[in-house]
């Protein structure tokens, strides 16, 4: 008999969004409630035994109870045998906060909190399984919490050993100073466990749709936080069948963080970065256009009604439009500087050298 699990983590239910308007602000809390949602019910789908959320499940450690609540509810929602739940370095648990002594009180029997570095067995789940987390006991460790397991082995007699971990990966995560429970692939390696389930890095590895025998996999989040985060949102759905492990990606994001560079110059320009706005789902887009370059007086001076058309289709929208310039023609030294003045013929000279002749102008005209 395979079995079927769903892996998941960074959800960071508590996230606040403060740099957003209300309605915004509102909707993108929210989202990480309906994505944790959707991921039960396709793990339902998919008839997972296991729902695994490899760590930061919370933003924080101090999550108010009615939201803990909504989380509880929505994860007994899930049809199979068990739902794991590791500790993140967001949501450590330090063995005195309320957050985990709250969670457990109110959670069912099928919610199994992984917060101890010891074996736990799913012999009562009619899983012939043994887990061996990693959690998290504070925010930051200059170690992580895998060594247990390599110290004391694997349990005897057990069909699958799983590894669930949180922290940054050789390779994947950026950790200069080694504060995040950094592991290195061939430490997690050298731990003869079926396969290992990651958390912390909001990058999904590997980075493929589907993939066969890997030992080492990192979920993602499954609904992106920001605009470093270029991807879709997504999880793993992973079987293990004997000896064979097969892995595909399940996206599960809704909305979108995109910061995109233009550099313009004419009306065609413009209408490139209309069809990018609008294209696949633009109601579920959070945008950042940094934009650059220099545009005719007409064109220039219609920006502002041309950003209004794009604030409409969207679902957030931010122009940062700083390097963007009145392009300066000859008609707009005839326009502004006396014929035979020192600005008006210097700048003529410089007329087909755009650049200089924009610094020329700007100087000028300070």
């Amino acid at each position: 008999m395979s079995i079927k699990i769903f892996h998941t983590g960074d959800i960071h239910i508590g996230m606040k969004f403060n740099n957003y308007g209300d309605n915004v602000r509102e909707l993108l809390i929210d989202a990480r409630f309906l994505s944790l949602e959707n991921m039960i019910n396709k793990s339902n789908e998919l008839e997972c035994n296991i729902f695994v959320i490899a760590g930061d499940l919370f933003n924080a450690i101090n999550i108010n109870k009615g939201d803990i609540k909504k989380v509880v509810d929505i994860l007994n929602k899930f049809n199979g045998e068990a739902v794991l739940v590791l500790p993140g370095n967001h949501d450590y648990d330090n063995g005195i906060n309320d957050l985990w002594r709250y969670f457990v009180d109110i959670s069912g029997d099928k919610i199994i909190l992984l917060n101890e570095k010891r074996p736990y067995l799913l012999d009562d789940y009619d899983l012939d399984i043994a887990i061996y987390p990693a959690p998290c006991h504070n925010k930051h460790s200059s170690e992580n919490s895998i060594n247990w397991i390599k110290e004391n082995g694997l349990v005897e007699n057990k069909k699958h050993h799983i590894g669930i971990a949180h922290g940054a990966l050789e390779g994947l995560s950026a950790d200069i100073e080694g504060n995040y429970y950094y592991m290195s692939k061939r430490e997690l390696e050298d731990i003869p466990v079926d396969l290992w389930l990651i958390g912390h890095t909001h990058v999904r590895y590997p980075y493929v749709d589907e993939i066969k025998n890997n030992q080492i996999y990192n979920a993602g989040t499954p609904e992106p936080d920001g605009m470093d985060y270029k991807d879709e949102g997504s999880a793993f759905f992973i079987e293990v069948d004997n000896d064979n492990i097969f892995a595909k990606r399940i996206i599960t994001g809704k909305y979108r963080f995109i910061d995109k560079d233009f550099e313009i110059d004419s009306k065609e320009d413009l209408e490139n970065i209309e069809k990018f706005v609008f294209e696949n789902n633009p109601e579920h887009k959070i945008i950042r256009l940094n934009l650059s370059g220099s545009l005719n007086k007409d064109l220039y001076n219609s920006l502002s009604d041309f950003y209004r058309e794009l604030e409409s289709g969207v679902f957030s929208l931010a122009i940062e439009d700083f390097n963007l310039k009145e392009k300066i023609t000859k008609e707009t030294i005839e326009k502004e500087f006396t014929r035979g003045s020192f600005p008006y013929e210097f700048l003529n000279k410089l007329i087909d050298d755009e650049e200089a002749l924009q610094i020329a102008y700007e100087l000028i005209r300070r």
